[in-house]
């Protein structure tokens, strides 16, 4: 039960480590690196295939839905802690796609799928995507 404890500690001490202790933030621009993330390109235009990277993620964070609905989209990843599984670190790339001219707003959200967790929500925050022409 210590070793379970200390795995899922670490884990959301690497998870969140950019979050400075709090799990819904509002951010403004692009500037992602507090979450070890960008967007590519950096200034996107409506011609560009733009990219989520998400540095050092899980390999068992699992993309489980893009959704986009007017001027909003969601990205969802999802875990399940009880899973034990190894901490293996990647870079994921998350495609978004061709978006036309406007300010998008971009929910990211990291779900534990385990029973035994009060709070699944183990990050979730919110940026602001500038499309230009």
């Amino acid at each position: 039960m210590k070793q379970a404890a200390l795995t899922l500690s670490t884990f959301l001490l690497f998870t969140t480590s950019g979050t400075k202790g709090r799990t819904k933030k509002e951010v403004q621009g692009i500037d992602l690196s507090e979450h070890n993330m960008k967007i590519i390109p950096d200034q996107p235009t409506s011609k560009d295939e733009i990219k989520l990277i998400v540095y050092n993620d899980y390999t068992h964070n699992v993309l489980s839905e893009i959704d986009r609905r007017g001027r909003t989209i969601v990205i969802q990843k999802q875990f399940n802690s009880m899973l034990k599984r190894p901490f293996v670190i990647q870079n994921d790339t998350i495609v978004i796609g061709q978006l036309p001219k406007g300010t998008y707003t971009v929910s990211y959200k990291l779900v534990d799928l385990s029973t035994q967790v009060a709070d699944p929500n183990v990050l979730s925050f919110s940026f602001c995507l500038p499309v230009s022409e």
